[in-house]
């Protein structure tokens, strides 16, 4: 027996081999498969069908009128108000601004010309330029004896006669003034020329301030006299004064009612030009000479500037 076992041994070594083989078959095998099966996929839920949109019945008003009697109320359309159109081509008419011209310089250029327009109402006088406002109206040009405006879309002018007022809007009814004490005065205007001195009949020292201030205030200068151009026999010799408040500017750098302003540093003030090209100097003039009319006689005042 034990020579048999012995003998045919081989048998079992081969049985041993077969059986190492076939769990390195299977273990390949498995090693295999998992790199080729795909891997589970996770369950997707289905679409739901989209619902089909419920669709509302409409009603008609005019059957239901019908049905119940009740009238429907008509829309109104409503217009928007329709803005005036402008007519600036058209030659222009007399204002019914209740103003009035008094005096004008037309220089080279429009926008440097002036114009001195008084409002009869209340007896004020400015001065203007072009694209100034005139109570409801814009300035347009500035010619020698008319101030062109733009008034209600239309052009008008100003001249020497007051308009009717037909076209001026209503003023609301004032109120009530609050009372007021006895010693309270209306407010001070700007004070013009204390700094000036006179030297002697025909000379003044002027600081150079009073120069700066005069000509920063000058609607308040032109309400303390009226000037108007002068002419002789159709020719322009230069401004005359009047109406001069005592308290003035004009009264203290010696000037007098009725008082012909001719010359200014040698310059004649018979055109535009020169009046406006002699305001551009006085600012940086350290001797200013004018030579005035006065009853036939030619007065000359000299005024140094400190």
């Amino acid at each position: 027996m034990e020579f048999l076992f012995k003998r045919h041994f081989w048998i079992v070594h081969l049985l041993f081999i077969f059986g190492v083989m076939l769990m390195v078959a299977r273990t390949a095998n498995a090693f295999i498969e998992s790199l080729v099966t795909p891997l589970p996929q996770p369950k997707v839920k289905a679409a739901a069908a989209p619902r089909a949109p419920v669709m509302l019945a409409g009603l008609d008003a005019e059957k239901v009128s019908k049905l119940t009697g009740v009238k429907l109320e008509k829309e109104v359309e409503v217009k928007e108000p329709v803005a005036a159109k402008e007519d600036l081509s058209n030659e222009p008419v007399h204002t019914s601004l209740r103003v009035k011209l008094l005096g004008t310089l037309v220089a080279g250029l429009p926008e440097w010309s002036i114009a001195s327009i008084q409002d009869v109402v209340t007896l004020s006088t400015k001065t203007y330029m072009v694209g100034d406002a005139v109570q409801t109206a814009t300035i347009l040009d500035i010619e020698r004896s008319r101030v062109i405006i733009k008034n209600n879309n239309r052009r008008e002018f100003i001249d020497a006669t007051s308009g009717d007022g037909s076209s001026v809007v209503a003023a609301p009814p004032p109120m009530a003034a609050a009372p007021v004490a006895a010693n309270a005065g209306a407010p001070p205007s700007v004070a013009l020329g204390n700094g000036i001195k006179a030297t002697s009949e025909n000379e003044y020292e002027v600081p150079r301030a009073e120069i700066d201030k005069t000509l920063s205030n000058l609607n308040d200068v032109a309400m303390q006299a009226r000037i108007v151009p002068a002419f002789k026999d159709g020719v322009a010799q230069g401004f005359k004064l009047f109406s001069i408040r005592p308290d003035s500017i004009y009264t203290k750098i010696g000037v007098q009612n009725g008082d012909v302003l001719k010359r200014i540093n040698g310059y004649d003030l018979n055109s535009p030009e020169k009046a406006l090209e002699i305001y551009s100097k006085l600012k940086e003039a350290s001797r200013i000479d004018i030579e005035i009319e006065r009853n036939g006689s030619t007065v000359r005042k000299t005024y140094n500037v400190r």
